[in-house]
């Protein structure tokens, strides 16, 4: 097999814009190009007399680099890249490339109330440290929330208080399995009318009113770019609010038990049913807590974990250190949880916010924070309550700007893929010295450095494949379906299935079904009793590629021996003719029928 592999060779083709209707990114016509030592423009001009190319204006007299240009109309993709080629062989060329767009690296939305925000753009207004901020206009120009690159909704669940439901600011989930107010259970998840969200506090789906929860909620995810109010970390990210943020424990451990059970029932009907929660925010908590107490409280965090949930957790509002004070929830030793302290604009630890070296991950601005308030209100408020919601926030867009193939793989390994997103989240906080030595990571939060650092992650093509039983089918082929999934163009032609029989290889284009990223191919009918393996292989415009494992299944081999032979038997009308026959399976496949 490793042969055989070993001896295909697929080249990638050039993207052709056109196909799919994508500008190219860079201004056609136009070639940025410096010149070797003593080279001429117009012996250039002269070997690309039929593209028209000629010297436009010299971009550095010094590093002799020019602008050329040449006429574009006409030309297919193929033939710029072609051009490019040649140009680079000439002798009087040192290099030479096309003359790229590029935008600037921030994206500030049209809220009328951004300005106060300083959290996510720090330029001093409020009197603090210009920069001492998340980066959030230079993250948002990689991605401004929502969605996954294979379409799944976010949700961010912020377990408080309540939440004003008719808030304008905020995009609100809803349970549109369950029909509100009828009194049953209408998508049978165990939980009454939670057409909203639930009620942890009197156990129904009636969501109370909180200023709490709805200022935390818009710091998470209020709406961005909408003219309206403020813009949450994540623009169009789904809040769903649950109360249940304080009284006894068993109020607590109901409200995360609702969050588990919405999105394990996503991961269990793909995407069917429940709701696609990557982070919780919890800004409650048991001050001196000891986790050894609170056992079954502190589990739920790696039981959410196990199902693809982070949660950012509030430490307490004292200035205390919580590796030998205690804390509940941020003391609790769950991989999943992110414990959060609370910053000012000047880029230091709030004098009343707890620290930890091993128990505090990172700090994040809580100081003076403007978000929404009931009733389409705004307002600020200060507290490690504030300064948690920007992690959840964070948290759910880094799924917005994860590659196809990385969401794809956390379908299939949540946990692995939420540790994955927690580690680039702690490795691109800023360092500050306020932080250093009293917190994880030493540093507050910086989504724009978490998403560079998420680009980077080795991502490419991916395939998912059911593999096939054992059929007895001799009659029609047998269809090979999978999903394959790409950060970039994929290579049509190198969609192969290969699959083998009595030693020799044959191989399938696997062309799509009309499902989403689902393609398929097939293998001839065989006769009973052959043993076929195969696998599947692709490959984007990068070079990038995957190939599965090898599978087998076999056709099941029956043969029927009916003992004595029986031709026919004659008698009278009416008359019954007992005739005993023993049948026998004499096929080389052992099996019951």
């Amino acid at each position: 097999m490793a042969g055989i592999i070993a001896a295909i060779i697929l080249l990638a083709t050039l993207p052709t814009y056109g196909q799919n209707a994508e500008e190219p990114p860079y201004k056609e016509g136009e070639l940025i190009i410096q010149l070797s030592v003593g080279g001429d423009t117009g012996s250039i001009a002269d070997s690309f007399q039929g593209f028209n190319l000629r010297p436009g204006k010299v971009l550095s007299r010094r590093l002799n680099i020019w602008l050329f240009e040449y006429e574009p109309a006409g030309m297919k993709a193929g033939d710029h890249s072609l051009l490019l080629a040649n140009v680079r062989d000439h002798n009087d060329v040192n290099l030479a490339q096309f003359n790229h767009y590029v935008k600037l690296r921030s994206t500030f939305p049209d809220d009328p109330q951004f300005n106060l925000q300083w959290a996510l753009h720090n330029t001093g207004q409020s009197g603090g440290t210009p920069d001492a901020d998340i980066d959030a206009p230079e993250a948002w120009d990689i991605t401004t929330g929502g969605m996954t690159a294979l379409g799944d909704e976010i949700v961010v669940a912020v377990i408080d208080g309540g939440c004003d439901l008719n808030h304008e600011d905020l995009s609100l989930f809803k349970n549109i399995h369950e029909i509100p107010g009828n009194g049953i259970d209408d998508d049978s998840n165990g939980y009454v009318d939670d057409y909203d969200g639930w009620d942890a506090y009197n156990s129904d789906g009636t969501i109370p009113s909180s200023s709490h929860g709805t200022h935390v909620s818009g710091t998470a995810a209020a709406i961005g770019n909408n003219a309206t109010g403020v813009s949450g970390v994540n623009w169009s990210a789904k809040v769903m609010p649950i109360a249940g943020a304080s009284g006894n424990e068993s109020i607590v451990v109901e409200a995360y038990g609702y969050v588990v059970e919405m999105r394990a029932r996503y991961n269990e009907t793909d995407g069917a049913r429940g709701a696609f929660v990557v982070s919780t925010n919890s800004s409650f908590g048991v001050d001196y807590g000891d986790p050894d107490d609170f056992p079954i409280w502190c589990a739920m965090y790696d039981s959410m974990g196990a199902i693809g949930i982070l949660s950012a957790a509030a430490t307490a509002n004292i200035n205390i250190d919580i590796d030998y004070y205690g804390d509940v929830p941020t003391a609790c030793p769950s991989d999943f949880l992110l414990s959060v302290t609370n910053t000012t604009d000047d880029d230091v630890k709030n004098s009343g916010a707890a620290y930890g070296a091993t128990t505090i991950d990172l700090g994040a601005p809580g100081t003076s924070i403007r978000s929404t308030t009931p009733g389409n209100n705004y307002g600020y408020s200060t507290g490690t309550s504030m300064a948690t919601p920007h992690v959840a926030g964070a948290v759910a867009l880094m799924y917005a700007a994860a590659c196809p193939s990385l969401i794809q793989q956390y379908r299939t390994d949540p946990a692995m893929v939420a540790l994955i997103m927690l580690q680039y989240l702690l490795d691109g906080t800023d360092p500050i010295p306020s932080l250093q030595g009293v917190t994880v990571s030493g540093g507050r939060l910086n989504i724009y450095n978490s998403l560079v650092l998420l680009q980077n992650h080795p991502c490419g093509v991916s395939i998912t494949h059911e593999p096939l039983a054992d059929t007895k089918d001799t009659l029609n082929d047998y269809e090979v379906v999978c999903t394959i999934t790409s950060d970039t163009t994929l290579v049509a032609d190198s969609l192969l299935l290969y699959y083998e029989i009595a030693s020799t290889w044959y191989e399938d284009t696997l062309v799509p079904t009309g499902g989403q990223d689902e393609y398929h191919g097939f293998i001839a009918a065989q006769s009973p009793g052959t043993i076929i393996d195969y696998y599947l292989y692709a490959q984007d415009a990068e070079g990038k590629a995957d190939t599965t494992d090898t599978y087998t299944f076999q056709v099941i081999d029956y043969g029927l021996t009916l003992q004595p032979p029986f031709d026919s038997a004659m008698s009278a009308v009416d008359d019954t003719v007992w005739y005993p026959l023993t049948v026998t399976n004499t096929g080389v496949y052992a099996d019951d029928y």
